[in-house]
């Protein structure tokens, strides 16, 4: 889907062809109508030329406070480099008494990584010489594939307050053009695009509010006011309802399904060489999963050159035989090709469409089949029914990526589609399990060894993000993770990584850890911390006030169990009181016991649910600061006179 979204001009020519800049902008000192926002919109443009395959852009941001310089400075394109260029980039910066400096730089491509280890390729670019009341401008043209242009969408909302934003869109007015559709979503009431004279549409909107960037949030592709284009097949029916449009999606899908795994013969002769009469139904899915696991994913691979494609023999698929004649073949490939096995061994599987949560929410009546952006598998197996994703490569059996757990779709059929609601997660599915057996020394430095088990969702995660380095590189990867818990202070040593290939095992970590005087001296006494890796959570509940609802990607577990063994010399005077916390969506225990020479400290924290009304975040931002305060209580150590025992 070609996504028309950053900004800009309506023709983009001649190096004049800047909007004039009004005396009254360059002095504003804030936005009017929402006082005290570090930046905002003045104007923006966005032009589709839907014959030439190209989106020109244009916008111009009013720069107010130095955190708005830190933000509207360093302009982020994101694009798809499979489907389209970045070209014509342009910038530059007016200061206050009318003075231009221009971009002279260039720009470049850099891979950006977001939140839940979502990565995107974006251009990217510096303008010059922004301070607080600079008027920032830049426009760009976005160039694609027209194999790929099929639908456009206008992203009418952007990240700050927009004052005035136009979008137009020229149709293909070619012979061979379908009729052009649209749909909206998220827009102000009566606000719709309109039909030109030549054909086109437009739209123009005034002072809209923008999308806050907030930790824990929705995905900003579910929250955005937008209006999607789209061409109609010459056949589609023009008014249908939800329930008409998603059986015949369901029919046309299911019938390229079935032409796929249409090769019995191959079907079950592989079947037989992978799973056993004898086998429970259970035995034969997991045998036959981790078949399908063992073909080559080309959609985890970097993007080959088609010289490079023609060296390796990459051709594509036709059918599940070309799957297993050639061993590798995309992520759909290998979900029909499962679906054609599992049927071969006499279960019934058929083909799942869910809207993955990473990206966006699944609304039927909007009847847009592009929100459903995953595929995955449901198998009936005796009474027990299974949602399966073996494309996904890294997770486990019977155990789907959070983006796809809880979501809503759609399951095909040969009578169309049924709605479903996939199987959500339990906090056990996610865990991170730390072991500790530590020293303090008499000058209260705190050295051992590390334990931690990445389980469930978390160890798929990491498998996922490092899929491409090698072992010294994941090795390096996890020791980095690991040390940004500890003090700043601390030095982290990974001594060994275990089970990365296999899934169904836990990512185990080993290490040494050394932590420089986290006690402190007073008198005789000594006191120290109870817990040594810090709460992570409170970074993203550090704001008072909340826009967006909270969004976690998942349910989760975190354990830690830590022996610290005590100095020569000292005893143990006291330890805080156990905590025990449950207000029912979450839950928070810690407890620190005296064990003869050795302080024993456990700790619990689990995250029950995935999305909380922003009304819950101030008692969520209340429970996490109780988090915190309670990580860093201290036990106190008293010295042991001469001649006297613990």
């Amino acid at each position: 889907m070609l996504v028309a979204g950053l900004v800009i001009p309506h023709a983009v020519h001649g190096a004049d062809d800047w909007l004039p800049t009004a005396p009254e902008d360059l002095s504003l000192k804030d936005n009017p109508k929402q006082l005290g926002g570090d930046a905002m919109v003045l104007y923006r443009e966005v032009n589709v030329n839907a014959k030439d395959s190209t989106v020109n852009n244009y916008i111009r941001i009013k720069v107010f406070t130095a955190a708005g310089v830190k933000q509207e400075a360093d302009i982020e394109i994101p694009y798809d480099k499979n489907e389209e260029s970045i070209q014509a980039v342009r910038g530059r910066t007016i200061h206050g008494d009318g003075s231009i400096v221009e971009f002279d730089g260039k720009a470049f491509d850099k891979e950006i990584v977001k939140g839940n280890g979502v990565k995107y390729l974006a251009k990217t670019f510096t303008l010059p010489d922004v301070q607080p009341g600079s008027i920032v401008e830049y426009r760009f043209r976005e160039q694609y594939d027209d194999r790929y242009y099929q639908n456009i969408e206008w992203v009418i909302q952007h990240s700050l307050y927009t004052r005035l934003a136009k979008f137009s869109i020229k149709m293909d007015d070619s012979s061979h053009a379908l009729p052009l559709a649209f749909r909206t979503y998220a827009l102000p009431t009566n606000v719709v695009p309109q039909a030109q004279k030549d054909g086109s549409y437009a739209l123009e909107i005034h002072d809209l509010a923008g999308i806050e960037d907030e930790p824990l949030m929705p995905p900003a592709a579910a929250l955005r006011a937008k209006v999607e284009f789209y061409y109609r097949g010459a056949d589609d029916p023009s008014n249908e309802t939800p329930e008409q449009y998603w059986k015949r999606m369901g029919k046309k899908w299911n019938g390229w399904v079935e032409e796929f795994v249409n090769k019995k013969k191959d079907l079950a002769a592989d079947v037989s060489q992978n799973v056993a009469s004898s086998d429970t139904p259970e035995e034969k899915l997991r045998k036959l999963y981790a078949r399908v696991l063992k073909i080559r994913n080309l959609d985890f691979e970097n993007d080959k050159t088609r010289k490079e494609e023609k060296q390796e023999k990459i051709k594509p698929n036709s059918n599940v035989a070309d799957v297993l004649k050639h061993g590798f073949g995309h992520s759909l490939d290998i979900n029909f090709l499962f679906i054609g096995l599992v049927r071969a061994a006499g279960f019934e599987a058929a083909d799942v469409r869910v809207s993955s949560r990473n990206h966006t929410y699944f609304y039927p009546q909007r009847e847009a089949a592009s929100d459903l952006n995953s595929e995955l598998v449901w198998v009936r197996a005796g009474s027990k029914e299974y949602y399966l994703d073996p494309s996904t490569r890294y997770y486990a059996f019977d155990q789907l990526p959070w983006f796809e757990a809880a979501v809503n779709g759609v399951r095909l059929s040969k009578e169309g589609s049924e709605m479903i609601m996939t199987p959500g997660l339990a906090t056990t599915d996610a865990t991170i399990v730390r072991h500790a057996d530590l020293k303090m020394g008499a000058n209260g430095d705190i050295s051992g060894t590390v334990v931690v088990d990445f389980k469930g969702q978390e160890a798929a995660a990491r498998r996922t993000e490092r899929r491409d380095e090698d072992e010294e590189g994941r090795k390096k990867a996890l020791q980095d993770e690991i040390k940004n818990w500890l003090p700043g202070s601390s030095t982290f040593e990974v001594t060994k990584v275990s089970n990365w290939d296999d899934v169904e095992q836990p990512v185990h970590v080993e290490g040494n850890i050394h932590v420089l005087a986290l006690s402190s001296n007073i008198a005789q006494r000594r006191m120290a911390p109870v817990e040594i890796f810090h709460t992570t959570e409170v970074t993203s509940f550090q704001s008072q006030k909340r826009v967006n609802e909270i969004n976690f990607p998942h349910p989760y577990e975190n354990s830690d169990d830590l022996v610290i063994h005590l100095p020569a010399g000292y005893k143990v005077q006291g330890v805080p009181a156990a905590q025990n916390v449950n207000p029912g969506p979450v839950a928070y225990e810690i407890s620190t016991t005296q064990q003869g020479d050795s302080v024993e400290v456990k700790r619990r924290l689990v995250i029950k649910g995935i999305r909380y009304p922003k009304e819950s975040y101030l008692a969520l931002r209340d429970f996490f600061s109780l988090v915190k305060t309670s990580d860093n209580a201290q036990f106190m150590l008293q010295a042991v006179p001469a001649g006297k025992s613990n």
